[in-house]
């Protein structure tokens, strides 16, 4: 009977510590090596907390992004793509941003936990943009553009890209795996440098003097593409495509640099 009341009760434990984390890994709560967590949020609540997070917005009904598909629940941010009857039925993602926040900063480690449905012609990027609102430069550390370079948008592989120069020069690397399932997702930025990994394990390397030395902050989005034509990328959308798309994030994690 003692055997029985102890094993019920680890068994109920176990189950509500798992249930904390929606993908069954829980959000960082400690510096890693000598990386300091300076943020770290599993999205409790029904919304973003304001200043750490910024909605994007800006449909004219022509596709673009509103704060409307942006919802929080159950412990997990969703970003929403479908089509939208309040903006002419066009396409309308959703799409959030660490820029205005005092989490801005140069060089870090950032972890995203995520997974995001299949959908050809709906793209999810996880990246770092700059806080001063200009581009380049840009760092993508994971890129799906929904097209046929990705697979038709299945998310069996991504991409990571840094952007620089007033010229838009580029370096892209590749990585498979199935992005419908829970994957965490990152990049170590340091001077000249940037180390991608994925589950914790480094998959590629990027040494460039094109890598941003000035303060950047975390966006995390969708969207479906706007030039038809180009379907090797950022696709658009088709019979094939599901009515709904999602990307799905159960936490963020934020370290900063020290040398």
């Amino acid at each position: 009977y003692q055997r029985r009341v102890r094993g019920s009760l680890f068994y109920i434990l176990t189950c509500a510590d798992l249930s904390l984390s929606p993908s069954g890994v829980a959000a960082p709560t400690e510096n890693v090596g000598s990386w300091n967590l300076i943020y770290s949020t599993d999205f409790p609540g029904t919304d973003l907390a304001w200043p750490d997070w910024f909605k994007y917005g800006g449909n004219n009904g022509n596709g673009g992004w509103d704060p409307s598909h942006v919802v929080v629940s159950g412990g997990v941010l969703t970003l929403k793509t479908n089509q939208d009857s309040n903006f002419k039925n066009s396409w309308t993602w959703g799409g959030v941003s660490m820029i205005q926040s005092k989490y801005c900063q140069t060089y870090g480690k950032y972890e995203v936990r995520f997974k995001m449905d299949p959908g050809y012609g709906v793209a999810g990027v996880i990246l770092l943009w700059a806080c001063n609102n200009q581009w380049p430069p840009e760092i993508d550390f994971y890129e799906d553009g929904g097209g046929t370079m990705f697979n038709d948008g299945n998310r069996s592989k991504g991409s990571a890209t840094l952007h620089w120069s007033s010229q838009n020069l580029q370096n892209t690397t590749w990585v498979n795996a199935d992005f419908t399932q829970w994957h965490t997702i990152g990049v170590e930025w340091t001077p000249g440098n940037l180390v991608y990994t994925l589950d914790g394990n480094v998959w590629s390397t990027v040494q460039s003097n094109g890598v941003p030395s000035l303060p950047m902050g975390l966006g995390l989005q969708t969207q479906t593409g706007t030039n038809c034509a180009q379907n090797w990328w950022n696709a658009c959308p088709d019979s094939s495509t599901p009515a709904q798309v999602n990307m799905y994030i159960d936490w963020v994690a934020v370290y900063s640099y020290s040398p």
